[in-house]
């Protein structure tokens, strides 16, 4: 995922498992990991900044390809 560079920055997604469209504000940014709020699409605004993200091959291993880990 491209990280975008400032905390408080509103994004949006697709979930690579289930193609939802996702919309998050940015808590924290360390490297290149990041800490979200889930929020909804009526307060994420006009303009989110698109985000896209990959479906981690370990994790479809571990599923089956479900992206669910009970």
């Amino acid at each position: 995922m491209e990280v975008p560079e400032s905390k408080g920055n509103t994004i949006t997604w697709n979930d690579a498992y289930t193609g939802v469209e996702k919309y998050a504000r940015i808590v924290q940014i360390q490297g290149h990991d990041l800490r979200l709020r889930e929020i909804s699409k009526e307060k994420a605004g006009p303009n989110p900044i698109k985000v896209t993200v990959q479906r981690d091959p370990r994790t479809d291993e571990i599923t089956g390809g479900t992206g669910i880990i009970e």
